[in-house]
């Protein structure tokens, strides 16, 4: 009778639970619908720690609608550029190529790059996107995408990468040799070399030299 008991118990603190958090999740839509910055944000961080599907989708639809707070919307974009998960990051790639998604603040594409730019991102439809996006000729936001293939990681980036490394642009020359030296794969060895050689700027010359240290040749 006892053990009945027991079990009878933890199922209604399970029921119990389970009402508290559809609750809660109400509580933050109706937040993330008012027309109160700090309630949006304050929304915004609170489905950041929950980070179940519901709490997910909320913040997907967030980044998606026209929302006159547009840093509510980049720390949304932000938040779910942590969580492990394709389809989020495929949202990510849709909002990045989707000049009517990111046209009303150029902050919201950089931030969309720099949200990317996990190592769980590697072969996936996010790297192919970074690449294409390589063309653009905004200094910083091509800063941010070399950045962000650096931080994924993956190999395959290196060819494209390259041509970087003798860009008239300090920042991109350096970011470039970081992003190398993050990938670590020993076909960047020899340009690496090269820019320890023949680079004038001494700072760009050391980050060649460190990033060399830390890729291992076979």
């Amino acid at each position: 009778m006892k053990k009945i008991i027991t079990l009878l118990f933890f199922i209604s603190l399970i029921f119990c639970f389970q009402e508290a958090k559809a609750s809660d999740l109400g509580i933050l839509k109706t937040k993330l619908a008012s027309r109160d910055e700090q309630s949006q944000m304050s929304a915004v961080e609170e489905l950041g720690r929950m980070q179940n599907s519901e709490a997910v989708e909320e913040l997907v639809k967030l980044v998606f609608s026209k929302s006159d707070f547009w840093h509510v919307k980049i720390r949304a974009i932000r938040i779910l550029g942590n969580i492990p998960d394709r389809k989020v990051s495929d949202k990510l790639v849709t909002i990045l190529n989707n000049p009517f998604l990111n046209e009303e603040c150029p902050a919201i594409k950089w931030n969309t790059i720099l949200a990317l730019g996990q190592k769980f991102n590697k072969g996936s439809r996010a790297v192919d996107s970074l690449i294409e996006a390589l063309e653009n000729n905004d200094p910083l936001m091509r800063e941010a995408i070399i950045q962000s293939l650096g931080k994924i990681g993956d190999p395959e980036t290196i060819p494209f990468l390259l041509p970087f490394l003798t860009d008239r642009r300090f920042a991109i020359r350096l970011t470039t040799v970081k992003a190398l030296g993050d990938i670590g794969d020993k076909q960047a060895i020899p340009f690496l070399k090269d820019v320890a050689v023949k680079e004038k700027e001494f700072y760009i010359k050391e980050a060649a030299l460190s990033a060399l240290k830390t890729i291992r040749p076979d």
